[in-house]
């Protein structure tokens, strides 16, 4: 792709909004922003394509669904619909709307999951310790109950198998990059902030769970579900030397 080919396209997204509540003002703002670059590039002639959409698996979700008296998928249907309206009452002009039950969405992180797994960036190992239900993070912390350092709730202890992305394996890779091609992180604070986080070294991230069953299966292993957007803060898990390129 020529440097004149891509300036003359234009790719944006919202969060895609998680659904364990109704939208709030927080995001109708980020929308509106997104919304506002969006309709402006294409005024000058930029081929765009702003997405948008709603993130509906995880414990949470089974959760709130659950102290509802409803079922996940009759939740998350539900608390879809309301951001559609919602956007459709405000006229926010996006291209798409990706819900993570779509099957399209199903069928592409299974594939991904495969790609990866094949390419030696995914392994099983197993976790034990703390786990923050609310911000989906496992953290360093002692003994159940022990404060969540992002939101202060109790955690919870969780002993459970998992696959694990090598995301150590990138920390290199991705500082020589960055360091090479500075303008593709602004503005400059913001590039500086992520040099540091890489420089302190990256955690192998948790994509799946055993111990839910809201979420895409994993393939050739259903007793996993992914939920893709799993963060963890604690090394107390089985690790292999990252070999993944």
């Amino acid at each position: 792709m020529t440097d004149a080919h891509a300036a003359s396209k234009f790719y944006i997204t919202t969060p895609i909004y998680y659904v364990n509540a109704r939208p709030h003002l927080g995001h109708a703002y980020t929308t509106i922003v997104c919304d506002a670059i969006a309709r402006r590039k294409r005024m000058l002639g930029v081929d765009t394509w702003f997405l948008t959409g709603t993130d509906e698996h995880g414990q949470k979700i089974e959760r709130s669904a659950t102290a509802a008296g409803l079922t996940p998928k009759k939740l998350v249907d539900q608390i879809s619909a309301e951001y559609k309206e919602l956007w459709k009452r405000m006229e926010i002009s996006y291209d798409d709307f990706i819900r993570t039950t779509d099957e399209r969405h199903k069928r592409g992180v299974q594939e991904m999951f495969r790609l990866l797994k094949k390419n030696g960036c995914i392994y099983k190992g197993k976790y034990t310790g703390q786990y923050c239900v609310f911000d989906e993070l496992y953290v360093d912390a002692l003994g159940a109950g022990a404060p969540c350092p992002e939101c202060g709730r109790p955690t919870e202890t969780v002993s459970e198998e998992n696959y694990y992305f090598k995301l150590s394996a990138f920390a290199e890779k991705l500082l020589k990059l960055y360091t090479e091609n500075p303008g593709m992180i602004r503005p400059e604070t913001r590039r500086n902030e992520v040099m540091a986080f890489l420089r302190s070294g990256l955690h192998d991230l948790s994509i799946s769970r055993t111990s839910i069953k809201w979420g895409i299966p994993v393939p050739d292993d259903p007793k996993h579900v992914d939920r893709a957007k799993k963060k963890t803060r604690s090394s107390s898990r089985t690790i292999g030397r990252p070999t993944c390129i």
